[in-house]
């Protein structure tokens, strides 16, 4: 590569002429080239520079060195000196000695522009002989002592370094940015700015950085970084969006320190001296060549002191390239990083904890022993939460270190019951990895954990303690036990305290009530739903008619039937919570008969708010028996589910006549006179159980003392249906009738209302006659009686029989003729339109009595499974 020179003075008069011109050029140096670079290397003395220098004040002019990029792309290095010989030139005369960089613009040997400060290649004068031959290269000759001389001018110039630097930065990443003036006493301080540029800046930005020591006019420089004297820095104040102006001769016009971490931590390092570590951190950043964190890391494995921000990038960096640094500047870059300098702050323990956890598998833990622990000081001193650590995290001798001066103050804060939840498990984990010993603590320890993870803590605590309980040792077992416990006593509460908590219990013995309770959730997602309505539905839920029950009985009961069948309402409607009962129990290994409170847990977790169905308790009678529910204490919820059932659930007879046989003995008097007259509504209700002897409206009024109101009204509707089927014993509707109890001839009044039974009546000829005969019977037993017959053959049977055809009423009176002559007679007598019923009635000597009846009503007893044929 060849530099083609140039030289530019005042010549004196000659065959030429006489001024400024080119007085010698390399030949093959285009005209356009010349005149361009005319216009770049004239030189204006300062203000106050003297008319007629001597030899000694020639010497403090300034040197305009400068570098320019040419409107065609090439580059102008270019030296101008004044030399004080006057011939004709308007500011005196002076040389410019400047060469051609037309090759991409740059020296030989890939040189910044600034490595040619003080070359021996420039001249002051120009050269005898006529056209300069190329120059092959500068040169590059440092004054002595000049990497010392630097480093005091960077400290000495620490206010302002760090913003040109970012200024500088803006430049290289965008052209248009404002360009950077620096205004200097001695220019010469200009070119140290410029090598400090060119050592902090990345290679190719360095040889492409334009700059000129010294100029009079600032505002016409093209250069990047112009350098001026204090005096002509006014001409290009005030208009940021073009100029970024530094004046460093005004240390009151220090800027403050950019955003920029590249920038300070660069300014840093110029500062410290260590100008090596730029070329280091270059390779090492990549495509990213302003990345702080390469630099900030070589710095700090240096000693160099870096802003914060910038230790935080130099963490990052390190952690995103776990293996970019040899291991003695790791070692040192670690030990830095966890000791800040006083009054910075330290880096957050997040930061540390990726950084350890980035390391770990690349570095040996001697290497990161520093990291490690300070994290674990950190924790001891309650200033941050331990982050995992892999096994052999702190070796020796900083874990003897920490145990002798942290064990006893450990010990204590595990031991104070003020200690929070969360600092206890983490202080836990920090006793392990110092092998503090705290067995003799395990047992209060399990009780505040356990407590404490039924308590519903935040999810960071609940975190800290399952992280607790993970190690191997006495307290996680003495806290199981400790739980199971609590379990037992309240399962609800403790199933639904472990559905937050998330209590690993995998591989846990000896603790079936924690562990059914940690099964519970699963319940829901089986599609069953503990604690959620009765399970046994009326019969238009059913999907049957309304009242409608099994065989057609009017007025019966919902028609469903909950006998753990496909039909069993409680199981399509919940789900087999009975099933799921015993799943709990085997999954917990126990048994109803060997561990009968285990069945009391599974019992509470399964019906959380309420009890089982009737249908529900019947089977599970059945597949148990009643001694580990006696045991257990959950044979009330048996009871119960008896005794408290909806009127509406058919299987409530059927288990209380199950109860009294089970355990009889188990039974308080409170309940019995409810359980027996139940298990007499199921005798009632049902056909073929020997109940044809009758006495059943004596043993409903005996029993309906003591009874509940529910069950008193569900056993008047059951013996009012029964009164009303044609297979009732001879007397019953007789003992009904003398009786005069309101609540058993209302029960039977309402009965005959329902609209199924009008139904019967108007279908079946043999049920109408029936009930004609009954509801003239009996006449005179009792007033209750007496009103209600008459409403009911009134507002009744009246309408039913007028709305007979002829031959339906022919068929009514063939059926009264089975029964007894004389009931025809009376019949015809009480169908006439006019006049029937008060001849009927005089006939047999009593006046017509046809009070409104106190039994109407809108409200209709519950419907049983059957009615009357």
């Amino acid at each position: 590569m060849s530099l083609p020179q140039m030289h530019y003075t005042s010549a004196p008069p000659g065959p030429d002429g006489s001024g400024f011109r080119f007085t010698a050029v390399t030949p093959g140096v285009a005209p356009s080239v010349l005149r361009e670079a005319e216009q770049l290397i004239g030189y204006e003395p300062p203000r106050d520079a003297p008319s007629r220098p001597s030899p000694s004040d020639l010497a403090l002019f300034p040197e305009m060195f400068s570098h320019t990029r040419l409107s065609d792309g090439s580059g102008l290095l270019s030296r101008t000196v004044y030399t004080g010989a006057d011939y004709s030139g308007r500011w005196g005369n002076f040389h410019a000695h400047a060469v051609h960089l037309a090759d991409g613009g740059r020296l030989p040997g890939d040189l910044p522009p600034i490595a040619a400060w003080g070359a021996p290649e420039w001249a002051d004068r120009t050269p005898e002989g006529g056209a300069p031959s190329p120059l092959d290269a500068f040169t590059p000759v440092l004054p002595a002592g000049i990497r010392a001389e630097l480093s005091a001018f960077a400290a000495d110039r620490v206010p302002w370094l760090a913003a040109v630097l970012a200024d500088l930065r803006r430049l290289v990443e965008d052209p248009h940015a404002p360009q950077v003036v620096l205004a200097e006493e001695d220019t010469r301080r200009i070119a140290h700015w410029v090598m400090l540029a060119s050592t902090a800046l990345p290679r190719d930005s360095a040889r492409e950085l334009t700059f000129t020591t010294y100029t009079r006019r600032p505002q016409q420089a093209r250069q990047q970084l112009v350098g001026v004297r204090p005096e002509d820095v006014r001409s290009v104040s005030g208009q940021p969006h073009r100029y970024s102006v530094h004046d460093c001769s005004a240390p009151a016009s220090a800027p403050a320190a950019p955003a920029d971490p590249w920038a300070r931590t660069a300014a840093a390092v110029l500062a410290a001296g260590v100008p090596q570590l730029f070329r280091q951190a270059h390779g090492a950043a990549g495509e990213t060549p302003f990345a702080p964190g390469p630099l900030a890391a070589l710095a700090l494995a240096k000693g160099v002191a870096v802003p914060e921000d910038a230790r935080a990038e130099a963490a990052g960096w390190v952690r995103a390239h776990p293996t970019a640094l040899d291991e003695p500047t790791l070692a040192r870059f670690l030990e830095a990083v966890c000791e800040a300098a006083p009054g910075t702050p330290e880096l957050p323990s997040d930061t540390l904890a990726d950084l350890l956890a980035a390391l770990h598998g690349s570095a040996p833990a001697a290497l990161t022993a520093p990291l490690t622990a300070r994290l674990v000081d950190r924790a001891l001193r309650g200033a941050a939460a331990l982050p995992p650590l892999p096994p052999g995290a702190l070796p020796e001798p900083y874990r003897s270190r920490l145990a002798a001066g942290s064990g006893e103050e450990l010990r204590r804060a595990l031991g104070d019951p003020l200690t929070p939840l969360a600092r206890v498990a983490e202080l836990l984990r920090v006793a392990r990895l110092l092998g503090v010993d705290h067995q003799d603590l395990a047992a209060p320890l399990a009780e505040r954990i356990g407590d404490g993870l039924l308590s519903g803590p935040d999810a960071a605590t609940a975190g800290a303690l399952r992280d607790a309980l993970a190690e191997p040792g006495r307290l996680p077992d003495l806290t199981l036990v400790h739980l199971d416990a609590r379990a037992a006593d309240d399962p609800p509460g403790v199933a639904r305290a472990l559905r937050d908590a998330r209590l690993p219990l995998d591989g846990a013995r000896g603790v079936p009530h924690l562990r059914m309770c940690a099964a519970a959730p699963a319940l829901s997602a089986a599609g069953v739903r503990p604690g959620t309505g009765s399970g046994a539905r009326t019969g238009d839920e059913a999907g049957g008619r309304p009242g409608a029950g099994a065989g057609g009985r009017p007025g019966g009961e919902g028609g469903a039937r909950s006998d753990g069948g496909s039909g069993d309402p409680g199981r399509a409607w919940f789900g087999d919570r009975n099933g799921e009962l015993h799943r709990l129990l085997r999954d917990a290994g126990a048994s109803p008969h060997g561990d009968p409170l285990a069945l009391r847990t599974a019992v509470a977790l399964i019906w959380e708010d309420r009890g089982p169905t009737a249908a529900e308790a019947s089977r599970l009678l059945s597949e148990t028996g009643a001694g580990p529910h006696v045991t257990a204490g959950t044979w009330d919820h048996l009871v119960t589910a008896a005794v408290d059932a909806p009127a509406g659930d058919a299987e409530a007879p059927l288990l209380a006549r199950q109860v009294l046989v089970a355990a009889p003995e188990a039974l308080g008097r409170a309940v019995l006179n409810d359980l027996k007259l139940l298990a007499l509504v199921h005798d009632l209700e049902e056909e073929g159980t020997g109940t044809a002897q009758g006495g059943w409206t004596a043993r409903v009024r005996a029993l309906s003392d003591s009874a509940r109101p529910a069950v008193r009204k569900r056993a008047a509707a059951a013996l009012a249906r029964r009164l009303l089927s044609p297979d009732r014993p001879a007397d019953e509707l007789g003992e009904l009738a003398r009786s005069d109890d309101l609540d058993v001839i209302g029960a039977y009044g309402s009965a005959a209302r329902t609209p199924l039974f009008r139904d019967v009546l108007r279908s079946v000829p043999g049920r109408t006659a029936d009930c004609f005969a009954d509801w003239t019977s009996h006449a005179g037993a009792s007033s209750a009686w007496d009103l209600t017959r008459r409403a009911l053959l009134d507002e009744v049977l009246r309408p039913v029989v007028r709305g007979l055809s002829d031959e339906g009423v022919l068929r009514v009176e063939e059926a009264l003729s089975l029964l007894a002559v004389g009931r025809v007679y009376d019949f015809r007598e009480w169908n006439r339109p006019v006049g029937g019923l008060g001849r009927l009635f005089r006939r047999r000597g009593r006046a017509p009595e046809t009070p409104a009846s106190p039994w109407r009503g809108d409200v209709e007893p519950p419907e049983g499974k059957r009615g009357p044929r």
